[in-house]
């Protein structure tokens, strides 16, 4: 079996992901005294983190066999 590695473009991607979720989570943190804005820039600023992950992480192979 062989491997397929990520494309820059994806690496890129998913850094640039990272980098603005962890922008917002600071943003969150600073800015919490604005009711709404700060609630939603810490979900925000997960999610982004998440699909950088996602964006980066290896797909899993599944083991499923074809059935003949």
């Amino acid at each position: 079996m062989t491997e397929q590695t990520r494309s820059i473009r994806r690496l890129v991607l998913g850094i640039f992901s990272i980098a603005l979720g962890v922008v917002s989570l600071i943003a969150f943190f600073s800015i919490t005294y604005i009711a709404g804005v700060g609630f939603l820039g810490g979900f925000y600023g997960v999610i982004l983190i998440a699909l950088g992950a996602g964006l980066i992480l290896p797909k899993k192979e599944s083991k499923n066999e074809e059935v003949r």
